[in-house]
């Protein structure tokens, strides 16, 4: 049984004695390993299951790694990626850089020094994290307020829904007891979640009955197109991977990428129920608003298939303490980040 506090890491090598040498040493360095033979598989996997770190050779029975490291970042998993490969060739080691890997073995390698280089892509991971800290809030903010600005000049109505989200993804954070970093993350990527809209036909964003199978599926798109739009933003990489999680479902059977259980980054999670939660006891063009209560309900009754349980129960409780909230005093969050 792997424990929780264990940093989790797949290994992907079709190499019998290879992958059995890895796991045998990193185990006995304290690390849980998932060892799987093939590319299918690990695609599978990397949906269902969360790691800290992949470590997969180059060379598949039905692929590459490098396909593998091609899906994790079309994800936006943040995850460090280590390459094995038994070539010195320098392409394809600057091939394997430029498509977001982080590290590299050769074979024949040592297997002692395997913890220190997973050490040193974690802490790497680390200090990048405080690197992208939120800084040059200025510039940052100029970049948002276009964003909502066209936006609102696209759709006023989601401009709105965007805001109500925040301020109620901000309530999730205060129980959570989020750090400062995390409530500006957590509270940007609220604001801009819906921003890919900006790119949906107005037939589609503004229509009052149903949409049909092709329209729907146009509509889906905005996770990624919102994820694009953020992610040209070096500050806003995290914002960007939330953005395009936020409609994945717990129970693996959302979009875009299907990704499933806490593989869904965590502020992903939280904007799906308070997304959905808002939404619900909104009025729209073609239904009234449902009340708090039965919004309450509805969010209990999908908890464990479309949310995150444990997630949806601190939401139900947060937002029974806090009690009704009036529309006009929802502050608008850019004033949050003028202040800071």
């Amino acid at each position: 049984m792997i424990d929780d506090t264990q940093i989790k890491v797949l290994i992907v090598e079709d190499d019998k004695v290879t992958i059995r040498s890895i796991e045998q040493a990193l185990t006995k360095a304290g690390y849980a390993c998932i060892p799987v033979d093939s590319l299918e598989k690990a695609k599978g996997i990397i949906k269902k299951e969360s790691f800290d770190l992949i470590i997969s050779d180059v060379m598949l029975p039905d692929g590459t790694g490098l396909d593998l490291l091609d899906l994790v970042r079309q994800y936006l998993l943040d995850i460090p990626f280590v390459v094995i490969t038994a070539s010195e060739r320098k392409e394809l080691i600057q091939d394997a850089i430029n498509r977001g890997a982080n590290d590299f073995l050769t074979k024949p390698f040592n297997l002692d020094n395997l913890p220190t280089i997973i050490e040193r892509n974690l802490h790497r991971k680390i200090m990048e994290d405080k690197r992208n800290a939120p800084q040059r809030a200025s510039v940052l903010l100029k970049a948002i307020q276009s964003l909502i600005t066209a936006l609102e000049a696209k759709d006023s109505y989601t401009s709105g829904h965007s805001k109500r989200v925040a301020h109620y993804a901000m309530l999730m954070g205060n129980t959570m007891d989020l750090t400062s970093k995390e409530h500006f993350t957590l509270e940007l990527a609220a604001i801009l979640h819906d921003i890919g809209k900006i790119g949906m036909p107005d037939s589609i964003l503004k229509k009052t009955a149903s949409l049909q199978e092709m329209e729907y599926k146009t509509a889906k798109e905005h996770t990624v197109i919102g994820s694009k739009i953020v992610g040209k933003i070096d500050e806003l990489k995290e914002v960007a991977a939330i953005i395009r999680h936020h409609h994945e479902r717990y129970d693996g059977k959302g979009y875009p990428d299907g990704l499933k259980g806490e593989v869904i980054p965590l502020f992903s999670r939280i904007l799906a129920i308070v997304d959905a939660y808002e939404s619900i006891i909104s009025t729209r063009v073609y239904r009234k608003r449902i009340s708090e209560e039965e919004a309450l309900q509805e969010i209990k009754k999908n908890a464990g298939s479309q949310f995150d349980p444990q997630l949806a129960d601190v939401f139900i409780k947060t937002i029974q303490s806090n009690g009704h909230i009036e529309e006009s005093s929802i502050s608008d969050p850019l004033n949050n980040f003028n202040n800071d």
